[in-house]
């Protein structure tokens, strides 16, 4: 397939809003596309030349891509800078720049015409490829001018994409929901068989190798698709509950109960003397814990295994757990070693996903939970966590309390019942989560969307923020509150530096009747606390499911925690159904 055919879908899927017309758009283009390139065109769609586990990057910084820009124009680099101050969206820019440019500008540093060519997409991602696999001294400047050799090769339509490719703001509005239902249409003309892709996509986090199996092999080879060591299985998710009362009607009279850690959740990936960890994106933070690596070789029993657990800072000399922003100073690419030894971590496990060479993700909890003891031995890096079943309010009260005086967040509640699986990358009721916040101060995980410059000392950064929830239904985020307490200083420089880059016109995703100065692409998700949740006629979370149709709900009196949540991608916020279930059970009491 050309590139420029599929950059010509990009565009127009820019400009709908609507889900069904953007699904049929892109299952149009996906339809005539071979079995060798399908892979990678369904990762570039989403923005990505790997899965995130792979953890192969572009890493081209706006001021490189800045400077390709003009030495593929012609242009002054700060002339550049300027007008992109001007546009606020590098891509549009290239876009507009490369349609005005004089057919006579010659690249010097290529000893090349400056002529368009008809290059296929696996042309683009070899190139792409070669760009983000240049390393060592002098790599920048290669990558800068390999990438302005790119854009002088190709129409000003696919500089637009690639420019937004290589800076990660691909701004189509295409996530892996949506990708999953169009490849559905246009393999097998319905969208009957998206829950097939998305169960392979839940159990290996790797669309491109969904969609090569899917058209190389079939559907009903896609439905064997299973769980393999080193591709990380997407984690199961939490409701939320507000009452020990409600916990305990949720599975009947009886469940598990565990201890929620504030730490950073692991999957541990083991086969023979490789282990391999991945956060919760999923992300390969292996290179960030030796000291885990350690533990877990000398505390295994068997040689393959998937298990899952939580890192957290731990003080040794108190034997207390520390708080998250500990552990997550551990998430580091330099020093390594020497923040292991200013932080000391211990793991506690709570599950298995894989032993004996099968899958376990369709076995029932506590017969997942008994196989730990088999996997691996406690010591005192490792540990199983904190657990017991119970069968009364009294008892969850008593070990809730108990969690929080061993300074964790509250208790996980988990269904001990005939069906209790672990369904992978969904938030479903097998698991509710249960945190003294949501008794009496509500915290939530939300999206910053946009932002409104400040006053006074907060002049010149954003001091305002505009914060969403995600509905997963209709793959939107919606507006949940403003907030602009709890932040230092120090919290403003670094959001400034953190969204300025990813500024942009108002994203199709965000399903909003607030207007900002500016608006983000959604990817940082920050810790909010709120003293209740309240009707509202401006903000959208979960409007069309409250009493009245153009009712939504916002949260009083937010503040920021000071707690970044940079483990979790944004479409794992907190969603308008929990915000919801929060709600009622508040306006209950």
């Amino acid at each position: 397939m050309k590139y420029k055919k599929l950059c010509e879908c990009y565009f127009e899927l820019e400009k709908t809003q609507k889900k069904l017309e953007m699904v049929d758009l892109l299952a149009k283009t996906l339809k005539d596309a071979s079995n060798t390139e399908i892979g990678k065109i369904a990762l570039l769609t989403i923005g990505k030349l790997y899965p995130d586990f792979v953890g192969i990057e572009l890493m081209i910084a706006e001021r490189m891509a800045i400077k390709s820009l003009a030495l593929a124009t012609g242009k002054n680099e700060k002339l550049v800078q300027k007008e992109l101050e001007g546009i606020g969206d590098l891509g549009k820019m290239a876009h507009q720049m490369l349609e005005k440019k004089p057919q006579s500008t010659l690249l010097a540093f290529t000893q090349q015409h400056d002529e368009e060519e008809e290059l296929e997409v696996l042309d683009i991602w070899d190139i792409l490829d070669k760009i983000a696999k240049m390393s060592g001294e002098g790599s920048s400047d290669k990558k800068i001018r390999t990438l302005s050799g790119l854009i002088s090769k190709v129409s000003p339509l696919e500089a637009r994409y690639i420019i937004r490719l290589v800076v990660g703001q691909l701004r189509i509005g295409v996530a892996s929901q949506l990708l999953l239902e169009a490849l559905s249409v246009a393999k097998t003309g319905s969208r009957d068989f998206k829950g097939v892709l998305e169960r392979a996509y839940n159990r290996s986090s790797d669309i491109g190798y969904v969609a090569e199996t899917l058209y190389s092999e079939g559907i009903e080879y896609l439905k064997n698709i299973d769980v393999e060591i080193f591709k990380p299985i997407r984690v199961m998710l939490a409701q939320i509950v507000s009452s020990s009362e409600e916990l305990l009607e949720k599975f009947g009279g009886k469940c598990s109960l565990e201890y929620k850690y504030d730490g950073l959740r692991v999957q541990i990936h083991k086969q023979g003397k490789n282990i391999k960890l991945y956060s919760r994106k999923p992300e390969n933070i292996t290179n960030q814990f030796p000291d885990v690596l350690r533990f877990i070789k000398e505390a295994s029993k068997i040689d393959e295994f998937i298990i899952e657990g939580e890192i957290v800072a731990y003080d040794l000399r108190k034997q207390k757990i520390l708080p998250f922003q500990e552990v997550s100073q551990r998430k580091r690419k330099h020093d390594i070693e020497q923040k292991a030894k200013e932080i000391p971590v211990r793991i506690y496990l709570f599950d298995v996903l894989y032993f004996d060479k099968k899958s376990k993700l369709d076995t029932d909890y506590l017969e997942r939970r008994k196989l730990l003891s088999e996997i691996v031995k406690e010591t005192d890096n490792i540990q199983f966590s904190h657990q017991m079943v119970a069968n009364s309010t009294d008892e969850i009260e008593v070990f809730f309390n108990q969690a929080l005086e061993n300074s964790c967040e509250g208790v996980m509640g988990k269904n001990v019942a005939q069906g209790s699986v672990y369904q992978a990358g969904a938030r479903g009721w097998n698991w509710v989560k249960f945190k003294a916040d949501y008794a009496l101060s509500d915290t939530f995980d939300l999206v910053i969307l946009g932002a409104d410059y400040g006053k006074g000392r907060r002049a010149g950064k954003f001091g305002t923020f505009l914060l969403g929830c995600f509905d997963q239904d209709e793959s939107l985020y919606q507006t949940f509150t403003w907030v602009a307490t709890g932040f230092t200083d120090e919290h403003l420089d670094e959001f400034y530096k953190l969204l300025k880059p990813l500024s942009r016109d108002k994203p199709k995703e965000v399903f909003s009747d607030i207007d900002c100065q500016y608006w983000f692409d959604p990817h940082i998700v920050i810790e909010i606390t709120g003293a209740e949740i309240t009707v509202s006629q401006m903000h959208t979370c979960s409007r069309g499911h409250l009493d009245k149709k153009t009712d939504g709900l916002a949260l009083r009196f937010p503040r920021f925690t000071g707690k970044i949540v940079d483990d979790r991608p944004p479409d794992q916020a907190t969603s308008n159904e929990e915000i919801r279930t929060i709600y009622l059970n508040q306006k209950d009491k």
